[in-house]
Formats: structure tokens, sequence, C-alpha cells
């Protein structure tokens, strides 16, 4: 009888070592799953500031042509870079009107008009995924 009793207490050892290796190895997947996301997100925010810069150049672009051509076929090329943005979940931050924000907002003059609004946009500002990818470079008024 000591014999089958000292096999149940090996077995149920057994048991909990193979349920605390089975609970260790779900952690070990939930941790590389949430590490390799965070570098996924982190290597697409990365490759995504390295493409606005376009974007800028085509909105300068379109305040220096001349003919009607020309700039339908910039404000062509800027409504596909937006899509492509929209497409990888990047979206633009608000800003002409707006109260001013400093969390999405970066004030880089004071003008005439609203105080504590947004009265112009000189460069434009990005979020993805609720977190601040590049803020708004405005002017708020006083």
């Amino acid at each position: 009888m000591e014999e089958k009793e000292e096999k149940v207490c090996e077995c149920e050892e057994r048991l909990k070592l193979a349920q605390f290796y089975k609970a260790e190895f779900e952690n070990f997947k939930k941790r590389n799953h949430d590490s390799a996301q965070k570098a996924f997100s982190d290597g697409k925010e990365i490759a995504i500031l390295q493409i606005l810069p376009i974007g800028d150049s085509l909105q300068e672009a379109l305040k220096s042509v001349e003919t009607q051509n020309d700039r339908e076929g910039i404000e062509i090329l800027i409504r596909k870079f937006s899509q492509v943005l929209f497409g990888l979940g990047v979206e633009e931050i608000p800003t002409v009107g707006e109260k001013f924000d400093p969390k999405v907002h970066n004030a880089i003059a004071v003008k005439d008009g609203k105080p504590d609004k947004v009265v112009e946009e000189f460069q434009k500002g990005y979020k993805m995924a609720g977190r601040l990818v590049r803020p708004a470079m405005v002017a708020v008024g006083k």
C-alpha cells in the first residue's frame, strides 16, 4: 500500500510540474507575441516618419504652381498620399479653428486671432493608433 501512495505522490508531483511548465510556456508565447507586435508597430512608425516629408513637399509644391493642370496633378498625388497613410492607420491631426492642444500641436508662432485657437498650420501633424507620430506645427491666436 505504501508503494502505491508513493507512486500517487510522484504522479501528483509530475502533474504539478507539467502544469507549471505549461503555464510558463503560455506566458512565453504571450510575451513573445506582444514583443513582436511592438517591434512591428515601431518599425511601421519609423517608415511613416521617413515618408511624411514627401507629403510636406507636395503641399509646398501645391502652393507654388501656376497652372490649373499642374495644380490638379499635385492634388491627385496629395490625395493618393493621404490614402496610403489612411491605409496604414495614420490620421491627420485637426488644426485650424481647433483649440490649441500642446499634446498634439507645436506652437511656433503667435498671430492675431481667437485666443487659444489654432489660426494657421505650417506643417501637418499625424497620429497612429492613438499615438502621436508627429505634432502639427501651428500658429496660435492671441
